[in-house]
């Protein structure tokens, strides 16, 4: 998707009153921009939660990003940015949704998930341990994880394909979680300060 971004857009300008793109100015914005997707994506998912039109959000954040692409200062904290247009992309959606009689969380809420979402490496290094912690996983612990936490999965259909017990399947997944857990706490507390 980012990859077409530009072809989307077109060749307009950023907004007015900017500076226009230099190469190596665009390049790292795109470079943070592709990085930072699966972010941005988990943090409007955390304020819309089981909203349909996260993507929908996702893809006018990405736009208006695009948009204001001049005034994004190579070094500053793209994340920190990229979050708060996100934020106001989320509200917008939200007056919309509540044109349409759709439930809608009270902006005060809103700010205080917003708040919750780390924007600095403590989080990426969080994920990176969940990554390597989960690899030392076995094969049957990790279709457990994935039916739990994919779309279009659950426990009782993975119970019913493999003749156990859901609830057999639930204590499992328990002590997988612990397992986890432990892993990614010694895995930060290895890492060098």
């Amino acid at each position: 998707m980012i990859r077409d971004l530009s072809k989307q857009v077109g060749s307009k300008d950023p907004d007015p009153g900017t500076t226009r793109d230099d190469g190596q100015q665009l390049q790292e914005f795109v470079q943070q921009l592709t990085a930072s997707q699966t972010r941005i994506h988990a943090f409007i998912a955390s304020l819309m939660p089981g909203s349909p039109d996260v993507s929908d959000v996702l893809q006018e954040t990405n736009l208006t990003l695009w948009g204001s692409r001049g005034r994004y200062r190579p070094g500053s904290n793209f994340l920190a940015w990229a979050f708060s247009i996100a934020r106001y992309q989320v509200l917008t959606q939200q007056k919309r949704d509540k044109r349409n009689k759709r439930l809608v969380l009270s902006s005060h809420l809103l700010d205080l998930l917003a708040e919750e979402v780390p924007t600095d490496e403590s989080h990426d290094a969080f994920l990176r341990a969940l990554e390597g912690c989960k690899s030392k996983l076995t094969q049957d612990q990790r279709d457990l994880i994935d039916a739990r936490y994919r779309p279009g999965h659950s426990l009782e259909s993975l119970a019913q394909r493999t003749g156990r017990k859901a609830s057999a399947l639930r204590v499992a997944l328990m002590r997988i979680r612990i397992s986890l857990r432990e892993c990614i706490e010694r895995t930060l507390n290895e890492r060098p300060a």
